[in-house]
């Protein structure tokens, strides 16, 4: 049977002073209160010999913080995600705090109850990816826990939140195609009421229409559940208009999961990028690297949205009568790779 924790009041007997006393030189407090140097190396030097180890619980009681924030992802599988999580972990670690991560996918029972479980738990603040229908969910809990919104923001909703210029991103995307003669821009997104997946859609529009391609606006969109079979079904779309007038010189995937699938279906039915299609997609990944040509990609700052998302919300939680909303908008960059150069000779794809 494990032996019996060593606690305050044992080391205080073993030294000769009182709790108070040991408290103190335990916390590092000592020359606060006083504390001989001394005395505070011998009640360190008995703690240690005692294997004494604090009880972070009783500790979160008196200081009401449990120094824990809960995070959740929308896949934590998805490298973008991850990448994400590991930034504030770190950052986490370097500010005395400890993370709970959960993924959402997207399901908003699946978030709502991954809410009231780190709530149980009594997390000092969350950091959360908002998915479908969740807003009501995520509102009530932000009106008594400080939370941060990552990647997506809730409209009309003082919460907040850390994204990505996300009509930035797909125009520098418009705008390289366009660079190199492409004009029939094809868009591939998903088929969510989300605001990131919304912006960039619109993103898509809008530099279609700067470049005077208003008529050649094409947009697919891609049910979350169904990428791989979507993406296909996208893609045939596409090649059935093959030889004639109005088919399409690129495409732009508007996730790095698009991206990945497109690629792969590419491949399957025998497209070559970029002398059949011109491609560019989203986030880098170890996946772009098997890829027979280099891809062109909008890159995303992971760090800066790990950094930013959690010093604001180490900052709410720190000072509870914040009432200012910030919100955090992110610059994109374009990674150039040959995957985006459309040669202009060609007028249409050609025939197999």
């Amino acid at each position: 049977m494990a032996g019996k924790r060593t606690t305050i009041k044992d080391i205080a007997e073993a030294v000769g002073v009182s709790k108070a006393l040991v408290s103190f030189a335990l916390s590092d407090s000592s020359k606060g209160y006083r504390v001989s140097e001394e005395m505070t190396k011998k009640i360190l030097a008995t703690a240690k010999e005692m294997n004494y180890k604090p009880n972070y619980a009783a500790r979160s009681l008196r200081i009401g913080k449990t120094k824990t924030i809960g995070v959740i992802l929308s896949d934590i599988s998805n490298k973008f995600f991850a990448d994400i999580a590991r930034c504030i972990e770190d950052r986490a670690y370097e500010k005395d705090y400890t993370v709970i991560f959960g993924s959402s996918d997207e399901n908003p029972v699946k978030l709502e109850n991954m809410i009231n479980v780190m709530s149980a738990k009594g997390v000092d603040g969350m950091i959360i990816v908002p998915c479908e229908k969740a807003e009501k969910a995520i509102c009530n809990i932000a009106a008594r826990t400080p939370v941060v919104l990552l990647d997506r923001f809730i409209e009309n909703a003082d919460i907040d939140n850390v994204v990505l210029n996300n009509r930035k991103a797909i125009s520098l995307a418009v705008e390289s195609l366009h660079s190199y003669g492409a004009s029939r821009i094809e868009f591939i997104g998903y088929d969510l009421a989300l605001t990131n997946v919304h912006e960039r859609e619109a993103g898509y529009i809008a530099s279609m229409k700067h470049f005077g391609l208003a008529s050649n606006i094409r947009v697919h969109k891609v049910r979350f559940k169904y990428i791989p079979e979507d993406i296909e079904s996208a893609i045939k779309s596409i090649l059935a208009r093959k030889g004639t007038e109005d088919a399409a010189e690129a495409v732009i995937f508007a996730t790095n999961s698009l991206t990945i699938e497109g690629l792969k279906c590419f491949s399957r039915l025998g497209l070559r990028v970029p002398d059949d299609i011109a491609v560019v997609g989203f986030d880098g990944s170890e996946a772009f690297e098997l890829f027979y040509t280099s891809i062109s990609y909008i890159q995303q700052p992971i760090e800066d949205f790990g950094r930013e998302s959690l010093d604001l919300l180490l900052r709410n939680i720190e000072e509870k009568s914040h009432t200012k909303v910030a919100s955090v908008s992110l610059i994109p960059e374009l990674v150039t790779g040959k995957s985006a150069v459309w040669d202009n000779s060609m007028k249409r794809m050609p025939e197999k």
